[in-house]
């Protein structure tokens, strides 16, 4: 009745739609039979839940859904009853439902005055999987029964009738409970006059039927009989001399004498039905048929040979102790179960194809158990040691055996048809060679059925040979590679051949199989890969002799390494500084410190060899001095040739004054103002000619017409950025030699170093495609180490860089500090609302744009923070906030005062102008004297200003704007320096400080940074301690931060602390 058709009749086309998918796609769930209802939840649409009810009944299924829909069979209702339909749920119930105790209210009950009883029930016992039938015999009538429930109506109807007075005697009533149980249980076939009852209802149904007075046997025509005391199932265990278990099953009859029946004489009803019958014995059992193991339902004696005899007693005996009763004899009590571990015995045999085909086994105390998917079935072993008349059984370590398998897996193995392993190519040789000692020295056993000496791997491994030699040119080297194996030869393209095809071994007939040493090779043709070596011949390769610092990448490699004598001295000077040949100094006016010596040594050494580098020595060292002696000793020994210093315009002055004063027989000619083109033909005519880089991009058609001995780049980061006017400006100028003088290469991003070294050596460090690829993409996107490594080899030869700390050892402390500053309640105010608008406004347009777009705002931003710590005044333009102090003014104002008292002199850096128009104001209400220096201030007039400071004592205080003269200025006459507001880049605030802490200097130098507390500022200085990393890493200058701040720096800096 209950069918998809019944379902589709009654809901709506849209409902049976959607729901038949609902269906399909299992959106049902937890569904459940209770009584004669389902109970189910469906996931609809937006993951919302609905629950629903299905009521059953004999007539109808009707449906309960709290969704919205005003229909009975809505889509979920729909849903649930096809899911109902597929797993029987309405047969269920119907099977399950047995009516009410007849009590029934019929009008005209049965005219039956008297019930005799005398029914016989007639059983066939033939197994059936699903029902068993009966029928009904009126004993009376001699007729079968086929309305059982007209007979039940009948008693009924006389127990109204006789108000309490009508009694049935035993027998009728255990016949009315029987035939009461088949009606409830059993479906009627009244054409047959049988009634069939499902097989989960047979234990109750012999139970009602040991009660009646007549069973009769359908097949034999027999009376069965009943007994009430079940019997007893047996399991009796013995063990034999060789180790078998001996099993017997019997049934015990508990009366009259306690017979024993074996297992197959007694027939059970239905495996999970605790009935069985024995002859015309219908008996109650203590143990279901579907408990037993199938082993022991096959016959009454089981024997259980050999390891399989240790799984029964250790692993199924204990479980049928819970099912049956179970007899064990002396003999098996006193086997043992022993714990013995295994030993691995692998036998290999070699193939023609030398292939090694390896089988598996394992020995527990002298047995050989092989190895194989039937191992799991088998997890025990029996020793049977016959002389000594012991046997017992060992466990076998499944677990062990299978992680020995899996580790002849991972070492490529692969299985075969047969029970064996397989191991083929260079794997088997790996195997043999490698992996066999270690399985011996585990105590493995290795038993090799034939020979294997043409498997063996010579024990000379092969080695690189490189030699190296100058070619007719010192522009140039070779590089001679070659390979061998002691004394035979092999060609490198041999080799890679052997890479490229994978394979790791090669033969050769009086070494045997050779290892190629894959990881060697590689590493070193990587790094002939860095060389960009050219093929001249074929073992001989040619290299750039600036390219000579990556022979240090070889060094450090498994590489034979011979160098012709040439280039011996040559590599022991270029590789090491301090090994570098003393040159006699020119005629210069000074007296060179050691280390300044050296540096000229270096520049002369790379002069020599036509090659060019960067003097990177700290601020105040002197390379502006070693230069000088360069360019002196080289007009000595070679004669007058011009050479062009482009310098910044702060220190054009300091060049000439330098020159005066160290090297007063170079004439120079200062290629700056406005007249400098009347000054043009002078140039061939004068020792140093000095121009600005703003200069060069104006004049570079006129310079580049012109033949230079040395083009000199001092502060050469001004030519950082690669697409630069100035960069490509200063590449365009004819030289023959070129140096970069620079305390900080590096101050930003690899690309930075590039530019430098595409002036200096157009394609040492490749294009910048390249650069990018080789170098600058591994070391600042993945801090690739290796790349880092090989990078510094190949550069360090031409950076020659020396810290003050290290080498000025007579050079005064330099004292660094921190004074921290508060604002005033109406600064921090002002402050706070400026931060709130600031905030708003930043993180807007970065969720719009993205923080790469923006950075301009995000500056100005913070610009606008930082003037507000610094005054309120620089950042109200209109005036409205000039009543409002600034707390660091004010803490600096202190600061000054007591350290002219004391006697010492200032300098003091502000990047802000305006900041230092103010300080400038103070100290002349003060009547304090100073000195002032910003980018509006002529480069004639520079010399004049420092002069005056380092010669005249009354004056305490040098105000100097951090850009203008943040770099080229020497200073020693301050003993104090003041930063009145942080910067960005460390690098810049150290030039600064070392206008003062340089050669020259006699006093300890006192630096303070003014930092606001809580503000930008202060998170700005923590935010440049944590990213001082990429040029340290490189040749140990700081970086700016300003270009790599992200969304969680950003973040964290305009969180206020205040």
């Amino acid at each position: 009745m209950f069918n998809f058709q019944y379902i589709k009749n009654l809901a709506t086309p849209g409902s049976w739609r959607r729901g038949y998918e609902y269906y399909r796609t299992n959106q049902v769930l937890d569904t459940e039979l209770q009584d004669n209802t389902v109970i189910a939840s469906v996931k609809g649409n937006f993951q919302d839940k609905y629950n629903i009810k299905l009521n059953f009944t004999p007539e109808k299924v009707s449906a309960q859904c709290d969704c919205p829909l005003e229909e009975e069979w809505c889509k979920h209702a729909t849903a649930v009853g096809l899911v109902s339909i597929s797993k029987h749920f309405y047969e269920n119930y119907l099977t399950e439902t047995t009516g009410q105790e007849f009590k029934f209210e019929d009008e005209n009950p049965p005219e039956i005055t008297d019930y005799q009883g005398g029914y016989k029930f007639i059983l066939n016992t033939k197994f059936n999987p699903k029902f068993i039938s009966i029928q009904v015999i009126d004993r009376v009538k001699d007729e079968k029964v086929v309305d059982i429930e007209a007979i039940l109506r009948a008693v009924v109807a006389l127990q109204n009738a006789s108000n309490g007075t009508f009694e049935l005697n035993n027998i009728q009533k255990y016949e009315l409970a029987a035939l009461q149980h088949i009606y409830k249980t059993g479906r009627a076939e009244k054409k047959l006059g049988l009634h069939s009852i499902p097989i989960n209802k047979l234990e109750e149904t012999l139970k009602f039927l040991s009660q009646v007075e007549e069973v009769i046997d359908y097949e034999s025509s027999q009376r069965l009989v009943f007994k009430k005391t079940p019997w007893q199932l047996i399991l009796t265990v013995n063990v034999s001399l060789v180790g078998n278990v001996l099993l017997s099953l019997h049934w015990k009859r508990p009366e009259p004498e306690e017979d024993i029946y074996p297992l197959e004489e007694v027939k059970y009803f239905a495996k999970y039905v605790k009935w069985g019958r024995y002859k015309n014995l219908i008996v109650p059992l203590d143990t279901a048929l579907s408990t037993l193991p199938h082993y022991l339902t096959r016959s009454t004696f089981t024997d259980i040979r050999d390891a399989d005899g240790g799984k029964f007693v250790y692993e199924e005996l204990p479980k049928l102790k819970d099912l049956m009763t179970v007899e064990i004899s002396e003999t098996l009590e006193r086997l043992t179960l022993e714990q013995k571990p295994p030993t691995g015995v692998i036998s290999i045999e070699l193939t023609e194809e030398k292939a090694i085909k390896a089988s598996l086994d394992f020995e527990y105390d002298g047995m050989v158990v092989p190895y194989g998917k039937l191992a799991e079935k088998t997890p025990y072993v029996t020793i049977k040691k016959p002389e000594e008349e012991i046997i017992y059984w060992v466990k076998r370590n499944l677990e062990k055996e299978e992680k020995a398998y899996k580790f002849l897996l991972s070492n490529k193995f692969h299985p075969t048809q047969t029970n064996n392993v397989l191991i083929e190519g260079d794997d088997a040789i790996d195997f043999y060679n490698e992996v066999l000692p270690k399985l011996l020295k585990n105590n493995w056993k290795v038993v090799e059925l034939n020979d294997f000496s043409s498997l063996k791997v010579a024990s000379n491994p092969l080695k690189i040979h490189v030699d190296i030699d100058f070619d007719d040119s010192v522009d140039s080297f070779s590089l001679e590679i070659s390979c061998a194996v002691r004394k035979t030869e092999i060609d490198l393209d041999t080799v890679q051949y052997y890479l490229q095809q994978g394979k790791k071994y090669f033969y050769l007939e009086k070494e045997g199989y050779v290892e190629v040493p894959l990881a060697d090779i590689l590493q070193f043709t990587r790094s002939l890969n860095y060389f960009d070596a050219q093929k001249a011949e074929d073992r001989r390769f040619t290299v750039k002799t600036f390219r000579a610092g990556l022979v240090a990448d070889l060094m450090d490699q498994q590489v034979a390494i011979k160098m012709s004598r040439k280039f011996k001295k040559f590599w022991d000077q270029i590789s090491t500084f301090n090994t570098m040949e003393d040159v006699e100094l020119p005629n210069i006016q000074a007296d060179l410190r050691e280390y300044q010596k050296k540096g000229f040594n270096w520049l002369w050494f790379l002069y020599s060899y036509g090659l060019n580098g960067i003097l990177a020595d700290d601020m105040g060292l002197g390379k502006t001095l070693q230069a000088l002696t360069l360019i002196q000793k080289a007009k000595e020994k070679h004669g007058k040739e011009p050479t062009l210093v482009i310098c910044p315009t702060s220190v054009v002055f300091n060049w000439e004054a330098e020159i005066e004063k160290f090297a007063p027989k170079l004439t120079t000619l200062n290629l700056t103002g406005s007249a400098r083109k009347d000054l043009f033909s002078k140039i061939d005519k004068r020792d140093v000619i000095i121009t600005s880089y703003a200069l060069l991009r104006r004049d570079i058609e006129e310079l580049k017409r012109h033949n230079f001995r040395f083009v000199i780049l001092d502060e050469s980061q001004n030519i950082k950025n690669y697409e630069s006017v100035t960069a490509q400006s200063a590449k365009q100028l004819n030289t023959s030699h070129r140096l970069a003088l620079s305390g900080t290469p590096i101050e930003n991003r690899l690309s930075e170093l590039w530019s430098v070294f595409d002036f200096l050596m157009p394609g040492f460090l490749y294009d910048i495609e390249e650069f990018d690829y080789r170098y600058a993409n591994p070391i600042e996107d993945r801090g690739d180490r290796s790349v880092e490594s090989r990078l510094k080899k190949q550069i360090y030869p031409f950076i020659l860089r020396r810290m003050k700390r290290d080498i000025a050892k007579d050079l005064p402390d330099k004292i660094e500090s921190i004074a921290y500053c508060h604002m005033t309640p109406e600064q921090r105010d002002f402050y706070l609302d400026v931060l709130d608008s600031t905030r708003e406004e930043i993180f807007s347009k970065i969720a719009a744009d993205g923080i790469e777009k923006n950075r301009m705002s995000i500056f100005a931003a913070l610009l606008r923070l930082r003037q507000i710590c610094n005054h309120p005044r620089l950042f109200d333009k209109e005036g409205k906030q000039k009543a409002v102090e600034s707390g660091k003014f004010e803490h600096m104002k202190e600061m000054l005062e007591e350290i002219v008292s004391e006697g010492h002199r200032i300098l003091l850096f502000s990047q802000f102008v305006q900041m230092l128009e103010i300080i400038k104001e103070w100290l002349e209400e003060k009547g304090i004297r100073y000195e002032y220096l910003t980018g509006e201030t002529k480069a004639e007039d520079r010399p004049g200003k420092v002069n005056r400071f380092n010669s005249d004592e009354s004056i305490p205080i040098f105000l100097i704007s951090l850009k203008a003269g943040g770099t080229g200025l020497n200073l020693t006459g301050a003993d104090y320096v003041i930063h009145y507001d942080p910067w960005w880049n460390p690098a810049v605030e150290d030039q600064a400080t070392d206008r003062a802490h340089r050669i020259g200097q006699t006093k300890k130098v006192f630096v303070y940074k003014l930092i606001t507390k809580g503000s930008v500022e202060e998170k700005i200085m923590k935010l440049k301690e944590r990213k001082r990393d990429l040029a340290d890493t490189i040749i140990s200058i700081d970086r700016s931060i300003g270009k790599s701040l992200t969304y969680e720096d950003l973040k964290d800096i305009l969180t206020p602390d205040l």
